[in-house]
């Protein structure tokens, strides 16, 4: 199958149109959780699935110590303002009888569809960094950017953890997924 930059689906400055009014309106993000954002948005999940069976190792520990709350949680949370890739939440993916293997392999089959931007990456977080230096949040500001900027820079701008504030006050589990793959999963 042909591998799709993600950039052509979700371009930076759209991405961050898209994204800054969420992450202003969640008193839990901090920059580490917006830099997640966008490298899963332009990257995918790639960084996640070493190999199948790590990457069902990581799905099954996952599903077994993710608990039930938060409550209300959406199923899809897209990451793109056009949809094509985004969040499947597995706590209302298991509530709705969602099976495991095919939730590993829709991620997997992500992975192999798309290819990551680095370039769209760097676009965006520099993107996002001169919108924090001219208004930010508490949490998500310019001294934070530079921080987290000057930390990931020299590494190439590897894939990050969430925040504690975040983990704390969210508790995420999800799979990131191409939308072709989730609506296969998603029940009408």
């Amino acid at each position: 199958m042909l591998k799709l930059p993600l950039i052509l689906m979700c371009l930076p400055i759209a991405l961050l149109d898209f994204a800054m009014p969420k992450w202003k309106a969640d008193p839990s993000v901090r920059v580490e959780d917006a830099y997640k954002y966008l490298y899963q948005a332009t990257m995918g999940g790639e960084h996640a699935a070493p190999s199948r069976d790590v990457a069902k190792e990581r799905l099954d520990a996952e599903l077994t110590s993710m608990g039930d709350e938060p409550k209300g949680e959406n199923l899809w949370e897209p990451l793109c303002p056009d949809g094509s890739i985004g969040r499947l939440n597995l706590r209302p993916f298991r509530a709705a009888g969602g099976k495991p293997d095919d939730l590993l392999d829709a991620f997997l089959g992500s992975v192999n569809d798309r290819r990551p931007d680095p370039s769209a990456f760097v676009e965006a977080w520099t993107e996002l960094g001169r919108r924090l230096r001219k208004s930010g949040t508490v949490g998500l500001d310019h001294k934070e950017w530079l921080r987290l900027d000057t930390a990931t820079k020299p590494n190439g701008y590897p894939a990050l953890s969430h925040s504690d504030e975040y983990r704390k006050a969210r508790r995420p589990a999800y799979r990131v997924l191409a939308l072709d793959r989730a609506q296969m999963l998603i029940p009408n």
